[in-house]
């Protein structure tokens, strides 16, 4: 038979875990009783001489055409590798390896089990450049950093602003005076002097409101919002001029009604909800009139009195807007009872039928909706290992020795193999070179 570094098909052969040596079927056929007692001899010499190879690594192996030269990672689920060499018939035994490769390190962990090789300080915020050494966020000045390279590199910090009297703004900081003392000192989205960029000033003394100064012909700003002051609760005549229940209001109200502001004026009637309207126009007279009698919701009314929507579209609400739109059935989706289309098959608030949400998942967990069933998706790089849906997707499969790229793919955990990036930590075994 000869060793496996002449065997034509590379003679490859693998050490199953947990044992010291290979199995002999892996190197091909064994003699018979009739073969001549010199080929016996031969043949015995020949596999002493490969276990001796093999014993050596005392650990799982595997062929490579192109010798590494440092650790190397074994193929996604698997501890062991079996690779066919390459075109110039080199090959190269592979076996367990221990120590990290280059940039990867070990370093104690915040919460949970510390893996070994775990952290690759180049990309790791907690450990950037060394272990322990976190970026960090600076929110007064509205900078936090990022770990590039080894290194902490600085960034802007946009977080929601508070606006009267309940809401809240996004915003976009930037550098614009170059100094880190102050970090990123202006909101680009609502600095007049820096109107959607650095150096971009709005002229004439108009507010910058969404990065953009000035509001459109008919509105005015009011606490950072383009608001209508003839209709607007909340800015009735004038900025946070609040409309309040009068004491004289009518006792029943007419239908979908309440007070509000009407041309600039608290106390005076109007549609209490949008999608009811006062078409035949007799708000006028007050708790005589019949309200806003008409839905806003049906064809011939669609979103406004009197606008009738077309042959084969349907009056349907979408994004808080009221309007004539293809039917679901046309954009392949189901109608629910109150009209809004939805896709039961993918949409995770609408799984399997209108209104049947998906429960959120666990930890490192995200809920999905595939052909109308509820799934909980593991985020990339984590894994399900326990089964058990209160503790979420709890394996980093990226680190974990015993569930190594995948649940139950175990490296050499007697020999203290690590888990890399989701595989088993091997190297090049001395002497394995062969033709």
């Amino acid at each position: 038979m000869g060793s496996p570094m002449n065997n034509p098909q590379h003679g490859r052969s693998r050490l199953h875990p947990g044992s010291g040596s290979p199995r002999l079927d892996a190197l091909g056929p064994q003699p018979d009783a009739r073969t001549p007692r010199r080929g016996v001899w031969s043949r015995a010499v020949s596999l002493v001489l490969v276990g001796a190879v093999l014993w050596s690594c005392a650990t799982t192996d595997a062929w490579l055409g192109d010798v590494p030269e440092g650790p190397r990672l074994t193929p996604e689920g698997d501890a062991s590798a079996e690779i066919d060499g390459g075109d110039d018939g080199v090959s190269t035994l592979m076996c367990v390896a221990t120590e990290c490769p280059a940039p990867f390190t070990t370093c104690p962990s915040d919460f949970g089990p510390t893996y070994k090789c775990a952290v690759d300080p180049r990309r790791d915020a907690k450990h950037c450049g060394a272990c322990g050494k976190e970026c960090l966020t600076f929110e007064p000045i509205h900078m936090t950093s990022r770990c590039v390279e080894g290194a902490c590199a600085l960034e802007c910090l946009s977080l929601p602003r508070y606006v009267f009297p309940d809401s809240e703004r996004p915003t976009q900081y930037e550098n614009c005076n170059g100094l880190l003392d102050d970090g990123c000192e202006v909101d680009v989205l609502s600095d007049a002097a820096n109107c959607g960029g650095c150096g971009k000033a709005c002229a004439g003394g108009q507010p910058c409101i969404d990065g953009r100064c000035g509001c459109p012909n008919g509105l005015s700003a009011c606490s950072g919002f383009c608001v209508n002051l003839a209709s607007d609760d909340l800015n009735c005549g004038s900025c946070r001029n609040q409309c309040q229940h009068p004491d004289d209001a009518c006792d029943p109200m007419p239908e979908n009604t309440t007070y509000g502001c009407v041309s600039s004026t608290c106390g005076e009637l109007k549609c209490a909800a949008p999608d009811f309207g006062d078409c035949d126009t007799d708000l006028g007279l007050g708790c005589a009139s019949n309200g806003c009698e008409t839905s806003l919701r049906d064809v011939n009314n669609c979103g406004a009195c009197g606008r009738v929507c077309k042959p084969g579209e349907e009056c349907r609400e979408e994004n808080f807007e009221i309007d004539c739109r293809p039917t679901c059935a046309t954009l392949g989706l189901a109608t629910c009872a109150d009209g809004a289309c939805a896709d039961i098959l993918n949409d995770p608030e609408n799984c399997g039928g209108c209104r049947l949400p998906c429960p959120f998942g666990g930890p490192k967990q995200r809920r999905a909706c595939e052909k109308g069933v509820c799934v909980a998706a593991c985020a990339e790089g984590f894994g399900d290992c326990n089964g058990d849906p209160s503790d979420g997707c709890e394996v980093d499969l990226r680190a974990h020795p015993a569930n190594c790229g995948a649940c139950g793919v175990s490296c050499d955990l007697a020999l203290g193999q690590p888990c890399v990036e989701g595989k088993c930590l091997v190297a090049p075994c001395e002497g394995s070179e062969a033709k």
